[in-house]
């Protein structure tokens, strides 16, 4: 197998990549963020890179970047049995500017994997180990530090997870016709979510979530959208408001929402 590997997908969604973003406005070492005054600095520019209105969105966006390292290594697992050294001391963190939106990322500084077992057993068991000490030793610490940093609860974080994951697995399943490979991303995405929750130091693994659907107004009549599992915080900004598929909106709210959408498509 060539040494090869594809990173169109996670860097287009994720912003994860050997390459790194193309002008970054800051980058730091992604362990950087366990010192709590430059997460607190690093949060604060990246609040003013989208205009938020207080700390919570950076905080939300910044905490949720950790988790997309461990979907990254679910598609590579998946596509080409092979698990990334994306420890956090092989990482650079990138804020990189566009006009209205930001985007937060990493560089990953070396190339470098372990290989994935193909025997069914020997794959659970390290991958298994892999998420786990990923989690254990790294993840879990550093979304804990970005909320202590700026001080709020670090379930606005933890909680976003369970919807994420659906999402990304509704893109897999609606979006690659590979069949095989489908079918090897969905055992390892089984393998993360049956992870036990003191591997998270949470009381419930934070993958495990029930997907809500509703109607999607801009893909009518039978597309869906996904609810997430709770507010990415996306309405704390200048101009901002609550996303269609906010928990926290109203019915009415996403009533009146729709029926706009619906009246511009006309």
């Amino acid at each position: 197998m060539s040494h090869e590997m594809d990173f169109t997908l996670v860097e287009t969604y994720f912003h994860i990549s050997p390459n790194g973003a193309a002008e970054p406005v800051l980058e730091l070492p992604a362990t950087d963020f366990l010192n709590r005054e430059i997460a607190y600095d690093t949060l604060l520019k990246a609040g003013e890179m989208v205009q938020a209105t207080g700390i919570q969105l950076p905080a939300s966006f910044v905490g949720m970047s950790f988790f997309n390292l461990s979907i990254t290594n679910l598609f590579f697992a998946a596509q080409y049995n092979r698990y990334l050294d994306l420890s956090l001391h092989n990482l650079t963190y990138q804020l990189e500017s566009h006009h209205d939106h930001a985007h937060l990322g990493f560089k990953i500084n070396e190339l470098r994997w372990s290989d994935v077992p193909l025997e069914e057993q020997e794959r659970k068991t390290f991958l298994s180990q892999a998420f786990a000490s990923s989690f254990r030793n790294e993840i879990n610490e550093i979304v804990e530090a970005v909320a202590l940093s700026v001080d709020v609860k670090s379930a606005m974080i933890w909680n976003q997870v369970g919807g994420q994951i659906h999402a990304v697995r509704d893109y897999v399943f609606e979006n690659m016709k590979d069949e095989s490979l489908l079918a090897s991303f969905q055992r390892d995405l089984d393998i993360l979510i049956g992870l036990p929750a003191e591997v998270f130091n949470r009381k419930r693994n934070p993958f495990v979530h029930k997907p809500r659907y509703i109607e999607n107004p801009w893909s009518p009549p039978d597309g869906k959208l996904l609810i997430r599992s709770s507010c990415c915080m996306y309405d704390c900004r200048v101009d901002g408001e609550k996303c269609y598929s906010c928990p926290r909106l109203l019915p009415e709210e996403r009533e009146e929402r729709r029926k706009l959408v619906l009246a511009a498509a006309q």
